[in-house]
């Protein structure tokens, strides 16, 4: 004999209990199809129906199957269903939305890096601060296709009024598309509550990779700019070996925020600098006598001290200081300055003046030498071609 429904409540307040995060459960739409089966007489196994049997056995069309589950295929959707009454039966609890986005963060890097968490954790606050704006009465796991569609739509009347940028866009879709995917899993869909991923399909733009960094001349206006406020800035000579620094090396923002006296390595040659950088990977760049001494000029620390230490807290700079650093000395050379553009003007610069791609590959840090050959493919002044006639 077939069970009744009435699991599809999946919480009794009284015998199992809510999860303590978690204010809003399924218990709401789904008590509704509870409320209507048992009045019309449905079976579980009738749960997924033709429309024909739907109209025979006088239930709305739009209203028998919640809305998540919408659109579903039959099997699939039976087979969500199966994996919850089993979740149920053993006194599961489905996840509210802290523990759910706590969950998927904790495992949406493979190498646990800091930065990879903290995009991740931005994309999906965005999201859910849209969906608060438009849909408060909803959790993650009651998200709807049509929902979804709109929130993409959104962003897209972003793209088009040139408010957000196609990468933006991508990285945002990507992120919270990631969030779904993880959660619909058959190995959790049970306990996260959320059976398909919402987000439409195909959604990408198209979006070059460009990679615009400074001109020789600009890296020069810039570097003279800090120099001229000197005098009057007692902040000036840091950041000076801050962005020179960071051109010379051409390392991430989070690599030069987190470099440490230990790490900076007098050789008789010149010195070489150790950076621990995406995906929990080291590697080390050799530099000249001159870039050393530049660094040194900050006055070399104790070990374990960083080279760029926070005014306010034991810790280095944040990401956000550094940019607003750039940002500071970009305006008084009189353009704008993020600090990536540093690193991508160290490739551009190094290419023009003949570096290997495999040696700046590695100076980078890139795991493939296909993302350093975009710095070659804005450079469209060399190529083979020249080089035989």
């Amino acid at each position: 004999m077939t069970k009744p429904l009435s699991f599809l409540a999946f919480h009794n307040p009284v015998s199992h209990g809510y999860h303590p995060i978690d204010s809003r459960g399924l218990e709401g739409p789904l008590n509704n199809l509870q409320t209507q089966v048992a009045e019309s007489g449905l079976r579980g196994s009738d749960l997924v129906t033709t429309a024909a049997s739907k109209q025979a056995a006088n239930i709305p069309a739009n209203k028998s199957i919640p809305p998540v589950m919408a659109g579903m295929d039959k099997a699939e959707a039976l087979a969500f269903v199966s994996r919850m009454f089993d979740a149920a039966s053993a006194g599961a609890a489905i996840w509210g939305d802290p523990l759910l986005v706590k969950r998927f963060l904790s495992q949406c890097s493979r190498t646990g890096s800091e930065e990879t968490i903290r995009g991740y954790r931005r994309e999906i606050r965005d999201f859910m601060r849209w969906r608060d704006m438009h849909h408060p009465h909803l959790l993650l796991r009651e998200m709807t296709a049509p929902f979804c569609q709109d929130f993409v739509d959104e962003l897209r009347r972003e793209v088009e009024a040139e408010r957000l940028k196609p990468r933006t866009f991508n990285r945002r879709i990507a992120a919270v598309s990631s969030l779904f995917r993880w959660a619909s899993e058959p190995s959790r869909s049970a306990v996260t509550g959320v059976p398909r991923n919402p987000i439409p399909s195909r959604s990408l733009l198209h979006a070059e990779k460009t990679t615009r960094g400074l001109s020789e001349e600009q890296v020069g206006l810039l570097l003279a700019a800090i120099c001229r406020s000197m005098r009057c800035d007692p902040r000036a000579p840091r950041d000076y070996v801050l962005v020179k620094g960071s051109y010379l090396l051409g390392c991430r923002v989070g690599e030069l925020a987190r470099l440490k006296w230990e790490d900076v390595e007098r050789l008789s040659d010149g010195g070489q600098i150790h950076l621990f950088g995406k995906g929990s990977k080291s590697r080390v760049v050799r530099v000249s006598g001159d870039t050393l001494a530049l660094f040194e000029s900050l006055g070399r620390g104790e070990a374990d001290s960083y080279l760029f230490p926070s005014p306010r807290r034991n810790a280095h700079l944040s990401r956000q200081a550094i940019g607003d650093v750039c940002r500071k000395w970009g305006r008084a050379a009189g353009f704008h300055l993020h600090p990536h553009q540093l690193r991508h003007s160290h490739a551009t610069h190094a290419i023009r003046r003949g570096c290997d791609v495999f040696v700046l590959a590695g100076s980078l840090g890139h795991a493939s030498t296909s993302t350093t050959a975009h710095y070659v493919a804005a450079n469209p002044k060399e190529s083979s071609s020249l080089r035989l006639g």
